[in-house]
């Protein structure tokens, strides 16, 4: 027997050491490109770990770092993911226990009659045959006792320890994911929320500046100075100003929700003693190289862990080919007792070693082909997930660097419309010009100002982008803290 068994092992060792059943891990050699095709002049080389880097700061901004440290703390697809990360440890320490045999207490009772073999049946029914019910005897006894039972693939049993870590490890990277995201979501809604404020008092200036245009375009047209046609116009300009405040009130109402859910409140006020135009953007724009930046995104981590699982499933999924080695162990006591005949108790143990190996099971194979399958996929996604990880990066590189142009246009036109309003304000204390032409400079000036202020908005958006796509502030403070929902829950 002893010999059997080894020649079992050695034959299994032997078929399942070909790379076919456990294929070593190459991670895919995707070539980087040495530098962005899109990086602008306001951008610099960051030397902190971005992941490590609070660039929220920069803004100085105590509310904004107020806001997004209580997301970090209190944002539920943050504890989402840490709910996931304490399944994946259990899911570990299963595994990890494996290694223990598993050991089991209890006992059972029974009562019955014996069969009487000299006993001839008359009555005809055969299934009381054999059967003498006045003279058989009573038989009752019990057995307790402690029973141990140890089942064990080596092979598996390690396989399926590597894919429980790298489960584990999959599961960090997603809640980084998650507060990546959140960090992103939290600072991109205030900005936005700063933004609106200032824009929906630009749109009430010039709102205001159009209907006091109106008051002396009036005076005008009654005069004849003025034509029915510009009259119309005012009018119209009115009309949609005016049709634009609610939907700029609606957008405040949605990002000021926003941040208090993902602070984990409910829908309300926001209150901010900042200001938009306090809000500096130069300076800020962070670069890396391309190779960095697979190091610092979580999703490509995923995506990486994801594959190594996949590769690992194959040699979990062949090692069903390994022999499976089955231990038992009985320790007890039982009695029987047969009434006036005789009386049988005594303690009990034994142990029984066992092991089975597939000779004949094409389902095995099919299986491996299975998983091979999930690895050319995982393969690919990883893949495709590292380029789409270059192109965002490039594209929010180009995108910041077209905004901030614009930007810089719209400032030219903006301090040119304050220049005209002030030597308009001049020719109108001379005497040269009306006071309504003076009104219709500054309303210029009113547009060019909300205009800026869009763009301004647009910097702010490129900015956290930028931010996100290169896996920026995501470790910053990163510590698991797991809130109490339920006193009968906690551990």
């Amino acid at each position: 027997m002893k010999y059997k068994l080894i020649t079992i092992l050695s034959f299994s060792a032997l078929l399942t050491g070909c790379s076919f059943f456990s294929p070593e891990y190459k991670k895919p050699n995707i070539e980087a490109p040495s530098s962005w095709n899109s990086q602008g002049a306001g951008t610099h080389t960051e030397q902190t770990n971005l992941p490590d880097l609070a660039w929220w700061k920069k803004f100085n901004d105590p509310q904004l770092n107020k806001l997004i440290e209580n997301a970090l703390k209190n944002n539920n697809n943050i504890q989402v993911s840490m709910g996931n990360i304490i399944q994946a440890q259990a899911s570990l320490q299963k595994v990890n226990y494996s290694w223990l045999p598993t050991v089991d207490i209890g006992g059972s009772a029974f009562t019955g009659k014996a069969f009487n073999t000299n006993f001839d049946n008359t009555s005809g029914n055969v299934l009381i045959d054999k059967l003498d019910p006045g003279n058989s005897p009573e038989i009752s006894g019990y057995n307790v006792g402690i029973a141990s039972s140890y089942n064990l693939n080596i092979m598996r049993q390690l396989k399926m320890g590597n894919i429980a870590d790298l489960n584990l490890a999959l599961r960090d990277q997603a809640k980084n994911a998650a507060r990546l995201a959140i960090i992103s979501q939290v600072s991109g809604n205030y900005f936005s929320f700063l933004g609106l404020q200032k824009q929906l008092m630009l749109q009430q200036q010039l709102l205001t500046d159009a209907k006091s245009t109106r008051k002396y375009m009036k005076i005008q047209y009654a005069n004849g100075s003025v034509s029915s046609i510009r009259l119309a116009g005012i009018n119209q300009l009115i009309a949609i100003l005016q049709s634009q405040i609610p939907s700029l009130k609606n957008k405040l109402t949605q990002v000021q929700n926003a941040l208090r859910i993902l602070t984990n409140r409910n829908p309300g006020k926001i209150i901010t003693k900042n200001n938009f135009d306090n809000i500096q953007t130069s300076g800020i724009i962070p670069v890396n190289l391309p190779s960095e930046v697979l190091k610092s995104r979580p999703d490509v981590a995923i995506a990486e862990y994801q594959l190594q699982m996949s590769n690992e499933d194959i040699g979990a999924t062949a090692s069903k080919f390994f022999p499976s080695i089955s231990l038992t162990g009985l320790l007890g006591h039982a009695t029987v007792q047969l009434a006036n005949l005789f009386t049988l108790g005594a303690a009990f143990g034994g142990v029984s070693l066992g092991a089975a190996v597939p000779i004949f099971n094409m389902g095995i194979f099919a299986d491996i082909k299975k998983s091979k399958g999930a690895y050319y996929s995982a393969h690919y996604h990883y893949v495709e997930t590292v380029r789409n990880a270059f192109m965002e990066v490039d594209n929010g590189l180009s995108q910041n660097s077209t905004v901030n142009q614009t930007y810089e246009q719209h400032k030219i036109a903006f301090e040119s419309a304050k220049e005209q309003y002030r030597l308009a304000t001049i020719m109108y204390q001379q005497g040269s010009i009306s006071y309504m032409e003076t009104l219709i400079a500054k309303m210029n000036t009113d547009y060019a100002r909300s205009e800026l202020n869009k763009y301004k908005m647009q910097q702010m958006d490129s900015i956290v982008n930028l931010y996100d796509v290169l896996g920026g502030g995501y470790n910053v403070n990163n510590y698991i803290e797991f809130k109490k929902f339920n006193d009968e829950h906690d551990a």
